[in-house]
């Protein structure tokens, strides 16, 4: 066995074949809808900043000059040439990536090869290390891998474009495999479809609601992870059966939850109402997957029982179901001899009559009394498993592979529901909502003017007392936070019981900061009667240090206590990266984050429970993005358990899960990570004191100096805001959810996201890197300080991933665009000083990394990323450059220029789908 080769020289042609034909349809759609004029602006524009990044000292200047002379409408032009560029580049990478992997795969069924970071990699390795079978075993039994998708509000693509982008991939794909023989018009067909994405809108006309994000979710589902995820089961059993014949291959140990519809932290649009629209969904999508499947079952298995007597008993348990079959097709008098294809028939009926039962309106009549569920998925996997065992009994006993054993996978993915969704609500808004139904429950006014220790002792005291009776007549007089809290939870709790309890995932709180945040949603559990996992999300720098003590006061906690064995025993704890790199940075965040996962499991193994983390990444490395494999072996002991839950951000939705073949190999590297992070985390190396001592240093001058500036410098708001787009950017329909929960003066009330976005667009990529030259003041304090650092970086995986993400935040930042930015500012102090702050950080964190990583330039270690972003950055250069001189003209013009400003308005939205493609980052 061996892992596959790295890709040819014949491989990077195809890639430089692509970008080339997709460039010159470009060039003659542009000249023949616009015209040479606009196709020869945007040749000397994009010769100016090829010229500039090759050190020509004027260039820079005359290509500020020629964006200067750009009308708007001009401009717009000039920017969507490079976007469309952009999107067309990126297509081709993707074409050429899929490729690769078919390759790949071709040579793994031809030759035994297997794939780096793989399922089957994962099983060799530790095959390697002498791990047996009941090591094996105990792993893949506790395997669980969970990712949860959420919405974005920077996610920039229109879904429109989405699929126009999805058929131009088609039709290269054709180019490459030959198919253009049979089609002499695929050259003027490609130019047709690039002509219409260069006449369709980048910008949505108006802000997406919840429910059209929820849709948007479904369809990633729809068109891909259902396919995928099956297979990806298959791959699990065909590893094990090659390297570890007598394990026993496990089920459902990979699976997706959604917060679409759920996450209400900050969302006043995500009502009670929307949740239960969002779960009808879920389950009206998994029950039209099913019913598919189930008639083309049953138009296959067509066995006669006059062929094979074997299935003569199935006609029983068609007969109890014929009135749906007659009714419709007359199968029973056609086909009286097929009992697999009547039966098959007669159970995607009744999935159907399901999926037209289910409706918004029965989990919105709280108080009236609950129907018995008439599909469930016990009853339905029951039926599967018994045609599964018949056909294995007769005489095709083959049969009961392929599609039907594909179906049960789908079952045992899926279930009924596609997939669970969380709740989400910030810790306050369960303050004011019990500031409103105690004094109701005839205890305490003024709730949230309680200290902590006296809001325990009500939460307490409550929590031994029976919930209240009248639950209608409360949940009416409430009027404020309580009226949404209480309806999404009575939402729950109906869909639990005519769902079943797979339709639900867990309560995240944010903000949790006390015993008490948790204590409170127990409480309304309780009272709303339903039984939700509860995961405290912590954030802030203070929160993941307070983490374990919380904990420790939760499981000593009796009715907490009482909760968890409810549980099974298992608690999620959430760690949010986006947030605490807000708060503190990204070099102490990172670390903040690795210790309190350590102490998180050391509080749960004390106290007899498992521990489950849930990691809030996002898709950047300001918000602990990275290659999946690498993020999660970096960790600490978080895997010792086997389980993992993941966030999927929104802007990562349409790069990793768009296509079947990138899906699987994303998951695939996910589920290696997890594998071999399982093993490595039951006897974790530990880690010498002089490693951790180096960090804490590190970490505490990391955190001095990023608050020097974020929060110190009082004027660094200011020059945040006027030197990023982040004002332009709120102007912009990309999601639903506000960009702030209540203010904008406020870094702490701010979302974590915009916040990163704002920061990408204008190409500081600050919170990925400011804060770093603590390592520089590190190994200035002594000569052995860096051969240290250098021991770190070569034996540590979490100390080396740390660096080589940050490394790729610091090469696609740029000192001379965010220049170009900084000039925006109005205050030529407040420009320079902070400026200078920036750029000297920018430098001494450059200089620090390479000496530590020893290399001689950023991503040296990385060729293929370090030649992309070269190649790239003549071509997002104009895009910085027109997009900086029309926020300049936007926040000068006057009132009264409504035209002038709708212009300017619309190439500024433009850019920002540029750069974003360009840089392959939102926020």
């Amino acid at each position: 066995m061996r892992a596959t080769p790295p890709p040819s020289d014949h491989d990077f042609d195809r890639l430089s074949r692509a970008i080339h034909l997709l460039g010159d349809a470009l060039g003659r759609v542009i000249s023949n809808l616009e015209g040479e004029e606009v196709l020869s602006v945007e040749e000397e524009i994009r010769s100016l900043a090829k010229a500039s990044r090759a050190g020509e000292t004027s260039a820079s200047d005359s290509l500020a000059e020629a964006v200067g002379r750009l009308s708007a409408p001009l401009a717009y032009e000039i920017a969507m040439a490079f976007t469309s560029y952009f999107e067309l580049v990126n297509l081709a990478e993707e074409d050429y990536r899929i490729h690769l992997l078919r390759s790949r795969r071709r040579r793994q069924l031809e030759s035994g090869a297997f794939p780096r970071t793989s399922i089957e990699a994962a099983f060799v390795e530790l095959k390697t290390k002498g791990v047996e079978p009941e090591e094996i075993q105990r792993i893949v039994d506790k395997l669980q891998i969970t990712l949860v998708v959420t919405a974005h509000p920077t996610e920039a693509k229109r879904r429109t474009i989405l699929e126009k982008l999805s058929r131009l991939a088609r039709l290269l794909r054709e180019q490459e495999e030959g198919a253009p023989a049979q089609r002499a018009d695929w050259s003027a067909t490609l130019e047709r479809e690039i002509a219409s994405l260069w006449l369709t809108d980048r910008n949505r006309t108006e802000r997406p609601q919840v429910l059209d994000e929820v849709r948007t979710g479904l369809w990633f589902f729809d068109s891909t992870l259902w396919e995928v995820l099956p297979d990806l089961q298959a791959e699990m059993e065909r590893s094990l059966s090659r390297h570890y014949p007598t394990v026993r291959p496990p089920q459902h140990w990979i699976s997706f939850g959604s917060w679409i519809g759920g996450d209400r932290d900050g969302h006043p649009s995500v009502t009670f109402e929307v949740t239960a629209e969002s779960l009808v969904l879920h389950r009206r999508l998994a029950l039209a997957k099913i019913a598919d499947t189930l008639n083309r079952l049953s138009r296959f298995l067509t066995i006669s029982t006059r062929r094979d007597p074997s299935a003569s008993h199935l006609l029983d348990q068609f007969s109890q179901r014929e009135h749906r079959i007659l009714d419709r097709s007359h199968l029973a008098l056609r086909y009286p001899n097929e009992p697999y294809r009547l039966l098959l028939a007669a159970l995607g009926e009744e999935v159907l009559e399901a999926r037209d039962r289910t409706l918004p309106s029965a989990l919105l009549d709280f108080f009236s009394p609950l129907p018995e569920p008439d599909l469930t998925l016990g009853s339905l996997s029951r039926e599967f498993d018994s045609i599964a065992e018949t056909l294995g009994k007769g005489c095709a006993p083959l049969l009961a592979d392929g599609d039907l054993l594909r179906l049960r996978r789908e079952l045992n993915t899926f279930g009924l529901h596609t997939a669970p969704l969380d709740l989400r609500q910030h810790s306050r808004v369960h303050e004011e909502t019990l500031d409103e139904l105690l004094p109701l429950l005839g205890r305490v006014e003024s709730y949230t003017h309680l200290g902590e220790a006296e809001r325990q002792a009500v939460l307490s005291s409550l929590l031994q007392r029976p919930p209240p009776s009248d639950l209608r007549t409360l949940w009416e007089r409430c009027r404020g936070a309580g009226h949404d809290v209480l309806g999404a939870l009575f939402t729950v709790s109906r869909a639990r019981a005519l769902y079943g309890k797979e339709c639900m995932g867990a309560y995240v709180i944010s903000m949790t900061r006390e015993l008490s945040d948790v204590l409170e949603v127990l409480l309304l559990c309780r009272i709303a009667q339903v039984d939700l996992a509860i995961a405290p999300l912590v954030e802030t720098l203070d929160d993941l240090a307070a983490a374990p003590a919380i904990l420790r006061n939760l499981f000593t906690h009796p009715a907490y206590r009482l909760h968890l064995e409810q549980q099974g025993n298992e608690q999620i704890v959430m760690l949010g990266y986006s947030d605490s790199n807000k708060d503190c940075g990204y070099l102490a965040a990172s670390w903040a984050l690795y210790k309190a996962q350590d102490a998180i499991i050391e509080v749960c193994h004390q106290h007899g429970v498992i521990p489950a983390l849930f990691h809030g990444r996002g898709g950047t490395i300001a918000r602990g993005g990275g290659p999946a494999a690498q993020a999660i072996l970096a960790q600490p002991c978080g895997l010792i358990e086997g389980k993992v839950r993941i966030t999927e951000q929104g802007e990562v939705l349409s790069t990793r899960y768009h296509d079947p073949d990138i899906a699987f190999r994303i998951l695939q590297q996910i589920s290696y990570g997890a594998l071999v992070g399982t093993h490595a985390s039951r006897a974790p190396s530990p880690i010498p004191a002089r490693w951790v001592d180096a960090m804490d240093e590190i970490a505490a001058q990391s955190v001095l100096f990023y608050h020097g500036l974020i929060r110190e410098d009082p004027d660094f708001l200011q020059f945040w805001r006027e030197a990023t787009p982040i004002d332009e950017l709120r102007q912009l329909n990309l999601g639903s959810r506000p960009a702030v929960r209540s203010r904008i003066d406020s870094l702490e009330e701010l979302r974590a996201i915009p916040w990163v976005f704002s920061w990408i667009q204008s190409r500081f990529v600050l919170p990925a890197w400011y804060g770093m030259g603590a390592l520089a003041s590190f190994c200035e304090r002594s000569s052995e300080a860096l051969g240290l650092l250098r021991e770190m970086y070569e034996e540590w995986p979490f100390f080396r991933t740390t660096l080589d993400n940050a490394q790729q935040s610091l090469a696609k930042a740029d000192m001379s665009i965010a220049a170009r930015y900084a000039s925006l500012v109005r205050d030529s102090e407040i420009r320079e000083r902070v400026f200078s702050k920036i750029r000297a950080e920018y430098d001494r964190s450059v200089s620090s990394v390479l000496a530590i990583s020893q290399v001689a330039t950023l991503l040296d270690r990385e060729p293929v990323l370090q030649r992309s972003i070269r190649l790239r950055n003549p071509y997002v250069d104009p895009l910085n450059y027109i997009q900086v001189e029309m926020i300049r003209r936007l926040r000068s013009l006057e009132a009264g220029h409504d035209e002038e400003e709708h212009a300017l308005r619309r190439v500024i939205q433009l850019t920002v789908n540029g750069i974003s493609a360009g840089l392959r980052n939102t926020g």
